[in-house]
């Protein structure tokens, strides 16, 4: 059975058969590592996941997630959220370590340059939410470009390296999806 796990700051995480309940009261934004750490840079999205993570405290409002590979089983984590703001490796044919900014209207064609298996789960994922009509009205993607994506190898120094303006740039992104959707109030501001 695969393990999500769910963090809210300032409480533990509990591993459960796919994630803690969310309450759909509760107005959040998710923010979604993507990728698969076995593969290279394709594990970018959760080095930046986690780098996010800890560059500051954050408001348990925001809730962010290892959504590794796990495709439509990511489903539900989206469709409660009001806000989405994804991290993941990506492939636009920019210089390696470069990163790159979507927003939501630019997501679907976004996912045609797939780079790795778990890109195709997430489109789809995105699709049927959007079929649903659950799909978050805000919705952006912060990647690193890859260089290197091997079985087994590690998460090359180019992207690395670009991992301090991944975070700022995400941090910047987070901010601007607050805003947009309207969650967290003055907090957000302060985040």
């Amino acid at each position: 059975m695969t393990h999500l796990p769910s963090h809210r700051p300032g409480s533990p995480a509990q591993p459960s058969p796919l994630r803690a309940p969310i309450d759909r009261d509760f107005p959040h934004l998710l923010v979604l590592g993507l990728g698969n750490p076995l593969m290279g840079d394709d594990g970018a999205g959760l080095l930046l996941l986690e780098n996010l993570r800890q560059s500051r405290k954050w408001p348990e409002h925001i809730i962010f997630e290892d959504g590794g590979t796990l495709g439509m089983t990511l489903l539900p984590l989206i469709e409660d959220a009001a806000a989405v703001l994804l991290l993941d490796a990506v492939h636009t044919g920019a210089v390696p370590g470069t990163v790159v900014t979507r927003q939501a209207s630019q997501l679907p064609g976004f996912f045609k340059n797939i780079l790795s298996p778990h890109q195709i789960g997430l489109s789809e994922v995105l699709g049927a939410a959007q079929l649903c009509g659950t799909l978050p009205a805000h919705i952006a993607l912060v990647g690193i470009e890859a260089e290197n994506v091997a079985f087994t190898a590690a998460a090359g120094s180019t992207v690395r390296n670009a991992l301090p303006a991944a975070v700022r740039q995400a941090q910047a992104t987070l901010h601007e999806l607050l805003a947009a959707a309207g969650i967290g109030g003055k907090e957000a501001a302060h985040a």
